[in-house]
């Protein structure tokens, strides 16, 4: 399982009751313009750069066909241009002044970005304003990004068995009317159809400053920033048509699905409908979900891998700050010889061992929450990683402060209730699996 690594600043073992306050102490203030625009400014002077991010709640769980994958495609149109810039010029601006930049979509926003020193923070406040409601939409740009699009859809999917896996996985595990059944990039049929109309009113309904949040980290003044975002996004409207989202991420259980594509190697993969920390009740079981999702994966690996030899890849996942419901997923690749059958046995196996004896994973569980906190103070170093998580849980609607009870709330958590959280959610007999059977490579 990849680390799903939070920052935290002035590392902590107590909870704050206080969260305002001890957001001030850690260098973070916080801003609402009269138009809805959230800003959020993290100091960190360590070095002479800034990384200013606009997120923007929209993504592909907002979709839905024949539409899908245009929060995606709007992105690419973002850099073609607006009534102030021409097509690439926001870009080369950028790289003209020494700065990175760039933009992803996800599904529950879309976020843009630049990185530059520190006497650059008014041209990248400014700019990116500009494109907030000046974009210029083309068709002769259109036609070129979908081709685009189409291409990076072929290369991440189609031509990637693993990623073809996990686009069915998402289809049998989520109602096709719901949020999180189709895949960011969008489905190809949807993707050669759509028009420019499409993209326009997408834009006009999603990209206002009540739907945004503005996040700069490093080495700036907080009243400076906050006073370039009046300067630059004051005068734009709120958007009173965009309502908070009814819509849910309906998982589904039990659904099996065999793909035979060509590929070199077998692959098979398993997912639980679990909540994710913005749709629990109980706001503890994301995180006991969490630490079991890393102590299987650990436990997996050194088992199957590296003891038993049956399989040359194990991964476990969860997404703790989905904003709906989500997934527990497990996946692997046997070993050449074995079978996908003999890999699962020794999998239920130790999930058994897990349920039924909890000390089992005490040793294991011990070193993840010390790996947990080397990862949060090696983590601190990168701007990036701070403003990404400022803004992801200020856009998904959790809270930044979030930020600094996540090493508290997994380090509270015992082996017990690994087990019994393992217990009640890892029921084989309704998960959902996808299974790749190799037709060979030409």
């Amino acid at each position: 399982m990849k680390a799903l690594i939070l920052l935290f600043f002035g590392l902590s073992h107590s909870l704050f009751a206080l969260a305002s306050n001890h957001l001030a102490n850690q260098g973070i203030t916080q801003a609402t313009l009269d138009n809805g625009l959230k800003v959020v400014v993290k100091v960190d002077q360590r070095a002479p750069v800034f990384i200013s991010q606009l997120w923007y709640k929209v993504g592909a769980s907002d979709e839905s066909r024949p539409t899908t994958g245009v929060s995606h495609m709007l992105e690419h149109m973002m850099f073609k241009g607006t009534r102030t810039y021409k097509s690439g010029e926001f870009s080369q601006i950028i790289a003209r002044n020494g700065g990175d930049e760039n933009a992803f979509t996800s599904k529950d926003f879309t976020a843009y970005y630049q990185k530059m020193h520190k006497s650059k923070l008014e041209l990248a406040i400014k700019m990116e304003a500009d494109r907030m409601r000046n974009l210029t939409f083309s068709n002769q740009e259109l036609t070129k990004e979908r081709q685009v699009v189409i291409e990076e859809r072929r290369m991440r999917v189609e031509d990637k068995p693993n990623s073809k896996v996990y686009e069915n996985l998402r289809l049998i595990s989520f109602d096709e009317k719901g949020a999180y059944h189709s895949p960011v990039i969008g489905f190809q049929q949807d993707i050669e159809t759509y028009s420019l109309n499409d993209l326009r009113v997408w834009y006009e309904k999603y990209y206002a400053p009540n739907n945004a949040t503005l996040v700069v980290v490093g080495d700036v003044d907080p009243t400076e920033v906050i006073h370039l975002a009046k300067q630059y996004f004051g005068d734009y409207a709120f958007n009173p048509n965009i309502k908070p989202s009814n819509r849910t991420a309906t998982t589904l259980r039990g659904n099996s699905k065999v793909l035979k594509l060509k590929a070199e190697l077998p692959f098979y993969v398993l997912s639980f409908p679990a909540p994710s920390l913005k749709t629990a009740t109980d706001k503890s079981t994301p995180y006991k979900l969490e630490m079991l999702a890393y102590v299987l994966d650990n436990g997996l690996s050194k088992s199957l891998i590296r003891n038993q030899q049956i399989a040359s890849s194990i991964g476990v996942g969860y997404r703790l700050y989905d904003k709906y419901d989500t997934l527990f997923t497990l996946s692997f690749i046997p070993a050449s010889g074995v079978s996908n059958d003999t890999v699962l046995k020794a999998i239920k196996t130790q999930v058994a061992e897990l349920i039924n004896n909890p000390d089992f994973i005490q040793g294991e569980l011990s070193r993840t929450k010390a790996q947990l906190e080397a990862d949060f103070i090696f983590e601190q170093d990168q701007i990036s990683t701070q403003s990404y998580y400022l803004g992801m849980l200020s856009t998904v609607g959790l809270g930044i402060d979030k930020m600094f009870t996540y090493v508290d709330n997994m380090n509270s958590i015992s082996a017990t209730e690994v087990s019994a959280i393992a217990k009640h959610y890892l029921n084989f007999d309704d998960a959902n699996s996808v299974e790749l059977i190799p037709q060979g490579v030409k």
